[in-house]
């Protein structure tokens, strides 16, 4: 089950390369508020006692779940891993299918905007933001098809802030007129930025096939022409209509206390009454009697496409057996599907299925696929191959047994931060009535068995019903297309050097039984050049496909059967492996890993099929229009840097490479004293380190620097570049040298000037986020340092329509002109400051998170221990440090912007 999808139930997806599928619907579901406000205080300040709770029941993990004598919906989960928390509230009977006579109108994003980012009656619009960015609260909205959840994560010593500002933007929205104006300007804009993004399109387009009488057929965000017609009244009216307490979820998760966050709850709402309730009868779809088909041309080189079937609702038992196949069918890369089409026959870059089971109308059951064009009717062919072969012979114990311990495995890593935790409450309770509806799934999995997936595959998947979705480049003329184990205290983190100069950092973590294991070694972009560029990424791509002790596929069989996973990657500044199992599992896996690392064998059959999607990955970059601009960033970059080496490669670099020359670069790399790694989870620390010391002491030592110097001059010259495409939307980035994470004082000093000016992880009230969302400019805005061991660059990048790019640069050049003038003032720098050192706070808490990030910081010579002087070193920042830095380092500026107009 997918989460994030409201009350689809979405089984797991097998994306390979660079798990598309999940960003397709992560995106595709709701439509996203990203960087909102929540809104907070009250229209009349009413001086009645606090709602009654009329019930209260319990549930295992430390959930409750109350009722106010107001119909509102309270559900509470302790856990005290850690200092954070999380406050929402779900609005059900809205979404895009709960719209009525505005349906097509996108009335409840709209409706979300508005209270998510305006003022309250109570405090304004700027007040609510300087509060949650003082204590560095990190703000959303998104909105579905059924439902609108507004969120603030926050450290837990600020809870009854949070309480406070969400139930307050629930029942007393202010809806000034100037703020309405703005985030209507800011929709539309986001509405023209998703007919260009791929996977939402497919989203729409399938939608709009499967559901031809269902409102679920209609875009979450409505249709332009309908939604100019939204006026202000129109939004006041649905807010009161909806936005009352027997219609709304209010969840809290994290390190709480249940009793104090219930009596705040029902104070917060005391004189807020019942509204009328809504039935929510909405029209059915009714079956299915031909085959459908859509097509589209748009940008890219790559054909995407989805074949699906009607299926059953989420009530409706065949739901387990459905779920089942599809894992068997895509989930891993021993799984039919991808190892057949993706790895054997190599006719598709990436390939999944899904079976989504709405609580509202029958859901269906599909497949989805990237191809070359050349490939697509080949690749549908097979794929139908696959899912009709079900209907004849029962998928074996073997993979039934692996498919049911995935959905075990998947269940106890969705679960690891409270964000997780929040949604699945949300999630199981509007599905079916109960928190745990999650634990009750996974029980009946666990009973399918192959008889039952044979009769689903023979009732559900009739080529008659059959609809087939693509999306093909332009021009192209298409033929057709488990119980969390009780808390335990967590260690220290402790370092131990081998004798042959590994590093090896182990914590005990044992709130989950999972086991986090990471191997870092500097290389990347650090130790490729231009003429080598991609031999990082496809070394490690390599790592997996075989060593003297095991096949590829045995490598991923033995990880897909335990539903964990092993990957290897590159980067700008590392190449790294990892593992992350349950605890049963990690002695096996730990060993496995070492193979790969200590004794690739790099067969030449294994090296042409990587090759090959590594290219088809290349091809697909064309169809984003970020990884356009960040390619001809690294274009427009001197020799020099790092940053010049374009992560992936080029075809014609890829194209040179051999296993011959993998192999050289494979030994230059391996050496201990270019090693780190990491093990962390529910391990005992001292039986890690020997673990681990059994297999990698046989990593050679030496002397020798085993990557170039991190000395790598980095200077530009002021110049613009442009480059002219056929997507409907600009792109603009501006681009000044910036130093290496060595130069401790000038880096604190530039990343608060950063969060000063573009905010940090989010916009909030920074300079350009307030200035290009608030004016409509903009879909996004953001800024960020680019540096690592080698000096970088510091660089703000926006996304706008094309016809605005050469005014996005006068505000970018308008506001570092500002900056480099001193025009900072002590109120501005010290709310960053403050946001920065909060947000920090609430970052790396998980096993893997913690893993990696101590584990990088150990071989960058920082000390493993480096993130935990980030608000001391933050706290050292002064103004006149940050007012110097802008000065110094707001030198010749890069300008590169793609669109696809001309440069002017």
């Amino acid at each position: 089950m997918l989460k994030h999808s409201m009350i689809f139930n979405v089984t797991r997806p097998n994306f390979v390369s660079l798990c598309i599928f999940l960003i397709v619907f992560t995106s595709s579901f709701y439509v996203r508020a990203d960087n909102m406000i929540n809104q907070t205080d009250k229209t009349e300040q009413k001086t009645c006692s606090a709602q009654e709770i009329v019930s209260r029941e319990t549930y295992p993990g430390n959930i409750t779940v109350a009722k106010l004598a107001n119909g509102l919906t309270i559900i509470v989960q302790e856990n005290h891993a850690a200092p954070v928390a999380t406050v929402r509230c779900a609005v059900k009977n809205t979404g895009s299918m709960h719209e009525g006579k505005y349906l097509g109108a996108g009335l409840s994003h709209v409706l979300e905007h508005v209270v998510a980012g305006g003022s309250t009656t109570k405090r304004s619009e700027a007040e609510i933001r300087q509060i949650v960015d003082t204590f560095g609260g990190i703000t959303n909205a998104y909105t579905s098809l059924d439902i609108t959840n507004y969120l603030i994560d926050c450290p837990s010593k600020n809870l009854e802030t949070c309480i406070e500002l969400i139930a307050d933007s629930m029942q007393h929205a202010a809806f000034v007129t100037e703020e309405f104006d703005r985030e209507m300007n800011v929709i539309q804009q986001e509405l023209a930025d998703g007919e260009v993004n791929r996977q939402r399109v497919m989203w729409k387009m399938l939608s709009e096939q499967i559901y031809l009488e269902s409102p679920a057929r209609v875009p979450i965000i409505g249709y332009l022409d309908v939604l100019k017609q939204v006026t202000r009244e129109q939004i006041i009216e649905f807010y009161r209509e909806k936005y009352v307490p027997n219609n709304q979820i209010f969840v809290v998760v994290g390190d709480v206390d249940t009793d104090k966050v219930l009596q705040q709850v029902a104070t917060e709402f005391a004189g807020t009454p019942r509204g009328m309730e809504d039935d929510g009868v909405l029209p059915q779809e009714p079956p299915q009697a031909s085959p459908r088909f859509a097509v589209r041309e748009m940008d890219g080189n790559t054909t995407d496409i989805t074949l699906a079937w009607p299926s059953v609702r989420l009530q409706d038992n065949d739901m387990y057996a459905l779920d089942v196949l599809s894992y068997i069918l895509s989930a891993g890369d021993s799984s039919r599907m991808v190892r057949d089409m993706l790895y054997e026959k190599q006719l598709v870059l990436s390939v999944g299925t899904y079976s989504v089971t709405p609580s509202f109308d029958r859901g269906y059951f599909a497949v989805r696929m990237s191809v070359l064009p050349d490939k697509a009717e080949e690749a549908i062919q097979q794929a139908l191959r696959h899912v009709y072969a079900t209907q004849k012979s029962l998928v074996s114990e073997k993979e039934l047994e692996k498919a049911k311990k995935i959905k075990a495995a998947e269940r106890v890593f969705g679960r690891q931060t409270v964000q997780q935790a929040a949604e699945d409450l949300i999630h199981s309770y509007m599905s079916t009535g109960t928190p745990v509806f999650d634990d009750h799934y996974v029980e009946n999995i666990q009973k399918v068995t192959a008889e039952q997936i044979r009769h689903v595959a023979n009732k559900y998947f009739d080529p008659e019903k059959l609809t087939t979705i693509k999306i093909v480049p332009k021009g192209y003329k298409d033929p057709q297309e488990a119980k969390i184990r009780e808390k335990d205290s967590v260690s220290d983190i402790h370092l131990v050097t081998l004798e042959n100069g590994v590093k090896v950092l182990t914590r005990r973590m044992p709130q989950l039984p999972l086991v986090e294991m990471k191997i870092y070694a500097l290389g990347g972009n650090l130790a490729d050049s231009r003429k080598t560029a991609g031999r990082s990424t496809l070394l490690c791509a390599m790592l997996d496909k075989g060593t003297k002790k095991m096949t590829a596929e045995q490598i991923a069989e033995y990880f897909d059967s335990i539903g964990g996973g092993i990957s290897f990657s590159a980067g700008r500044n590392t190449i790294s492996g990892s593992i992350s199992v349950l605890k049963e599992d990690f002695p096996k896996a730990m060993s496995i890993l070492a193979d790969c690392v200590l004794s690739p064998v790099f067969p030449e059959d294994k090296f042409q099929q990587t090759k090959s999607l590594l290219l088809g990955m290349i091809e697909r970059r064309s169809a984003d229009p970020r990884a356009e601009l960040m390619e001809l960033f690294a274009d427009s970059l001197p020799e020099t840097t790092p940053y010049a080496v374009l992560s992936g490669g080029k075809k014609e670099t890829l194209e040179a490479l051999t296993t011959a020359d993998l192999a050289k670069f494979y030994k230059e790399l391996l050496v201990g004293q270019n090693i780190t790694i990491s093990v962390f989870g529910d391990i005992q620390p001292e039986e890690a380190v020997q673990l681990v010391r059994s297999r990698f002491a046989a990593i050679p030592a030496s002397e020798k620097p085993a990557t170039p110097f991190f000395d790598r001059p980095n200077k530009i010259e002021t110049q613009r570049v442009h480059k002219t495409t056929q997507k409907d939307a600009g792109m603009v980035m501006l681009a000044y040298a910036a130093p290496n994470i060595f130069e401790k004082e000038d880096y604190a000093a530039l990343d608060v000037l950063c969060t000063i000016m573009a905010g940090y992880r989010y916009g909030g009230s920074s300079w350009l986020f307030t200035e290009l969302r608030g004016e409509g400019l903009v879909y996004s805005v953001q800024g960020a340092i680019l540096t690592g061991p080698a000096p970088g660059y510091m660089i703000f990048l926006a996304q706008t329509a094309p016809d605005k790019v050469d005014e996005i640069i006068r505000r970018f050049q308008k506001n570092v002109e500002r900056a480099k003038t001193g025009q900072i003032t002590e109120e501005e720098f010290l709310i960053a400051k403050e946001m920065m050192i909060a947000a920090n706070a609430q970052e790396n808490t998980t096993a893997g998170e913690q893993a990696t990030i101590t584990a990088i910081n150990e071989l960058f010579g920082l000390g493993y221990d480096y993130d935990k002087t980030f608000a001391e070193r933050i706290e050292k920042v002064t103004l006149e440090e940050v007012k110097a830095a802008a000065e110094k380092y707001f030198q010749n500026p890069l300008v590169i912007t793609t669109s696809n107009q001309p440069e002017k």
